[in-house]
């Protein structure tokens, strides 16, 4: 990713449930809040422009596929488990994307954390509600573009292609919608675990 690329995806996070939602929706699964408006990574939406308190999330039911535990030793285990995480929206127990993203907030700066709870919230279709669903989430390792930053003892940088599906706890799925991720990790010291302070999401297609 070079860094006229980052610096264009910088306010992204939101198209993967904007696109999930609207697949999930399209082909019987029920009608998404938002739609992304070609390749931008920032989600339009008729939702109120101001942002809802931000409360504690809910924690993630015994059956949802997401890691317990992560090594924040390793830039790439962290990044993989974390957006595991924040992108398994699941219907039992959030409202939307936000909520889940939140979950993984230990794994965040501050400032990305700030940067989250300040998210326009989006809600989860109905028709997820009818099917018990949550949004399965699989990754693949990209390698990095040319010209695109290299690691450093406190900064690291990293690609994911991202596919995600929304699926029935009966056995229902939706259209999968595939994504492609930057994330960029820093610490203050080598030492120090890896902590999140940037995710930009461009849509694929």
């Amino acid at each position: 990713m070079t860094p006229r690329t980052a610096k264009a995806l910088r306010s992204a996070g939101c198209v993967v449930a904007a696109a999930a939602l609207a697949t999930g929706c399209s082909g019987g699964g029920g009608g998404p809040d938002a739609r992304p408006t070609g390749r931008t990574t920032e989600t339009t939406t008729s939702l109120p422009s101001a942002v809802p308190p931000t409360t504690a999330p809910s924690p993630p039911p015994d059956d949802l596929p997401t890691p317990v535990r992560i090594d924040d030793g390793n830039a790439t285990a962290l990044s993989q488990g974390a957006l595991t995480i924040m992108y398994t929206v699941d219907s039992t127990v959030d409202a939307g994307l936000r909520d889940a993203k939140l979950r993984a907030a230990g794994y965040f700066t501050d400032e990305y954390t700030a940067v989250v709870q300040a998210e326009v919230r989006q809600y989860v279709p109905t028709e997820w509600h009818k099917h018990r669903a949550y949004l399965a989430v699989r990754l693949r390792p990209l390698y990095k573009e040319q010209g695109a930053p290299t690691d450093g003892p406190t900064a690291a940088f990293r690609q994911w292609e991202m596919v995600t599906r929304p699926t029935g706890r009966d056995g229902w799925r939706g259209a999968p919608s595939r994504s492609v991720v930057y994330m960029e990790l820093t610490r203050p010291s080598p030492r120090a675990p890896w902590r999140i302070s940037s995710v930009s999401v461009s849509a694929d297609g």
